[in-house]
């Protein structure tokens, strides 16, 4: 690969990333309107997995049997996909939106953090850190604190807290094994770890899902979100997510939790007429600082 392409490549990657991810919210909201959460975790899962597997057959692969590998895909796929889309998606029910992009900020922090215990990553630095707060800060400038006004602060608010920063934490782990993981090949990691989470998912509907809810309200448009959330956030994203960690490590994946915001904010400038403010603008400096100094080599 040309070295100029080599090094445009993970940002490209970085990039179609974030638009899954940051669009993912939309299509997840519709399928909640008539499907349960669990039962959405569950599905985005399969579907996500056969979408993975439709470029297997294509290509001719086959996964590798050993013992060793599925042990890591079982732990990749609880740890990367049941576990933090189901308590993610539970805890934000009890705590405003802007509040859940604030927590899912501190992944960098969580990641610097468990690659310097597990991975004996000794690369941070004041300047890496540094950015990592001025990115957390822009966040917070960037998705405001109206939404903390007049909030009704219970037990379900702080659990709701402990829910979504329980999911972020897993993600992170997630990301910093994956570097210890017995493959690095993108496709077998991707399809083995959301066949383990769909089996996981299939199982904690079993375990916790309401059997008394009805399926027949089930409208078209959450099954064509849904779909759409299975294939390009959960299939192809998860591709994605696997190749940029190989090749630039799990803190530069880590940084799409700062750029999600700002895709919001321009479709939201784009289809909904909304204005950048002064507050804004800062939260967008502080942002593209806090990127740079992470990656300023």
């Amino acid at each position: 690969m040309n070295k100029n392409l080599s090094i445009f490549f993970p940002y490209a990657m970085l990039f179609c990333l974030v638009v899954m991810w940051g669009s993912a919210f939309a299509a997840l909201k519709i399928s909640l309107e008539t499907i349960s959460p669990l039962n959405v975790m569950s599905l985005r899962l399969i579907i996500g997995s056969i979408t993975i597997l439709l470029f297997f057959l294509i290509l001719n692969k086959r996964l590798p049997v050993s013992l060793n590998f599925w042990l890591w895909s079982f732990l990749i796929g609880f740890l990367g996909f049941s576990l933090p889309f189901s308590i993610i998606s539970w805890g934000a029910q009890f705590i405003p939106s802007s509040l859940v992009a604030i927590l899912m900020g501190v992944n960098p922090i969580i990641t610097i953090i468990l690659s310097y215990i597990l991975l004996k990553d000794r690369s941070f630095n004041l300047r890496i850190i540094f950015g990592i707060f001025s990115g957390l800060f822009g966040i917070i400038l960037l998705v405001g604190l109206n939404s903390f006004y007049n909030l009704t602060i219970n037990d379900n608010f702080f659990i709701g807290q402990i829910a979504v920063l329980g999911g972020t934490f897993s993600f992170a782990l997630a990301s910093v094994i994956i570097k210890n993981a017995p493959t690095e090949n993108s496709f077998e990691r991707s399809l083995s770890s959301l066949i383990c989470g769909s089996l996981i998912g299939l199982l904690i509907v079993y375990l916790f899902e309401d059997r008394s809810l009805s399926y027949e309200q089930i409208s078209i448009k959450s099954i064509i979100s849904l779909i759409l959330l299975g294939v390009f956030p959960t299939g192809i994203a998860t591709l994605l997510w696997f190749k940029i960690i190989s090749l630039k490590g799990p803190l530069f994946l880590s940084l799409v939790n700062y750029l999600i915001p700002v895709w919001a904010l321009f479709i939201g400038i784009l289809f909904l007429n909304e204005k950048i403010n002064f507050v804004i603008g800062f939260g967008l400096i502080f942002i593209t600082m806090g990127i740079w100094l992470i990656e300023k080599r």
